[in-house]
């Protein structure tokens, strides 16, 4: 019961700075594109047709709730955990290398994209995907809040791939939080509605990072582009749509327009 009270007691600040923290970064994306100057990217919207409403951002915002109140649970588990000395997870570099930690952030994400790749899959799963994905896939045109817009059990699932990594990988802190970090501004990204990488992006080094329009088509096409951060494994699954660089091409040219 002490345990539970003591992670119980960490949740209403926690709660408090999930939303300024996310909510900060969501709104300011929100404003400059989607308000002051969605006239100058009119031409950079992946869906031509807009379909956001204030119904949508009402039910996006309600569902932010319980996304970060569960994520802030979540955090908090593994903050007691980590006090108590039941995980690897450490604080000071020089107990391994910065080699290492540097190294453990790109090991993770690889690890976060693989989680998240297989589970994205499976809530697609007819026997599933009503009960929790749905609430995600009411969104069809995105935009930065629905980026937290998902059932409950959602967030729960997609980073419980923490527990095992804690408890059996060294793991440096501030890295661990870089991860969640980047994993915000990703996740805004994918979901921002708008194409604001470069024309020639899908032909550099850097085209196995999922672009807005890989994620946006998901959205809209809804069985395919199941990928996170990269598309490694739609690529070598062949989930991958196959008219998304296409796609992505022909957004490159109206943004000339």
């Amino acid at each position: 019961m002490e345990i539970i009270k003591q992670i119980l007691s960490n949740i209403p600040k926690g709660f408090l700075q999930a939303i300024l923290f996310n909510g900060t970064f969501i709104t300011i994306a929100y404003v400059l594109i989607w308000k002051i100057f969605k006239k100058r990217f009119q031409n950079w919207r992946i869906q031509v047709k807009e379909r956001v409403n204030t119904n949508q951002i009402k039910s996006e915002l309600k569902n932010a709730f319980f996304t970060l109140l569960v994520g802030v649970t979540f955090s908090s588990i593994i903050l007691y955990l980590a006090s108590k000395g039941y995980t690897k997870i450490y604080t000071n570099i020089s107990d391994y290398s910065t080699f290492y930690a540097v190294g453990s952030f790109f090991m993770f994400m690889l690890i976060d994209d693989t989680w998240f790749y297989w589970c994205h899959r499976l809530l697609h799963h007819p026997k599933i995907y009503r009960y929790v994905h749905a609430v995600h896939h009411e969104s069809i045109d995105v935009n930065p809040f629905t980026s937290v817009s998902f059932h409950w059990i959602e967030p729960f699932l997609l980073t419980s791939w923490i527990f095992p990594v804690a408890f059996f990988v060294p793991t440096y802190a501030p890295v661990l939080g870089l991860i969640q970090f980047w994993g915000l501004l990703d996740n805004i990204k994918s979901h921002l509605g708008y194409e604001f990488f470069p024309i020639n992006f899908n032909k550099s080094w850097l085209r196995f990072i999922i672009s807005s329009t890989h994620h946006n088509m998901h959205h809209s096409k809804f069985k395919g582009n199941y990928g996170n951060h990269f598309r490694f494994w739609d690529r070598l699954l062949g989930t991958e749509f196959k008219d998304y660089e296409a796609e992505f091409d022909k957004i490159q040219l109206r943004k000339k327009e």
